[in-house]
């Protein structure tokens, strides 16, 4: 019986790989060919190990275990591969000629609506009588403004 934990390559390039982390923090080490980072991750319903380089390891240890992310290796016309990770919570949208920062979880996810929620409610000012839809309207800009320079994205996070 094989006891060894299969080890996800990613080799294509422009290619999408959802995965999801199953440790907070990696495992890291050194060997003969220099440090290396070992992430527990599930992919395709199965518990695997991803080593990480350095460029992909700078991006994945902003995340934590339970993190739905897809990782994609990118190559431009030049030749030149990046790594992105892009969470899968809904709450940051890629844009490629955007940069976009990522949330660190889903539940900082709704931290962050949370209080853009409150301030934009508070700067509309308080009063006894109901809001109108367009004291609704201005909330609701006022909360995608905040979204926006919270985490680079807005969501549409009230439906009104």
């Amino acid at each position: 019986m094989n006891d060894k934990m299969k080890t996800l390559q990613v080799k294509k390039v422009n290619h999408d790989y959802p995965i999801v982390l199953t440790y907070d923090k990696c495992k890291t080490g050194e060997s003969q060919y220099g440090p290396w980072n070992l992430y527990g991750i599930e992919h395709d319903g199965e518990t695997q190990g991803l080593f990480a380089e350095d460029g992909l390891h700078q991006e994945l240890r902003k995340y934590g275990k339970g993190s739905k992310l897809v990782i994609r290796r990118n190559q431009d016309n030049k030749g030149q591969l990046t790594w992105e990770v892009i969470p899968v919570n809904g709450s940051a949208q890629h844009h490629p000629k955007q940069t976009v920062l990522k949330y660190l979880d889903d539940r900082t996810a709704d931290i962050h609506r949370q209080v853009a929620l409150k301030i934009a409610t508070m700067s509309i000012g308080q009063s006894l009588k109901p809001w109108t839809d367009e004291d609704l309207s201005e909330i609701k800009v006022r909360m995608d403004k905040l979204l926006h320079i919270l985490d680079g994205s807005t969501e549409d996070a009230l439906s009104f």
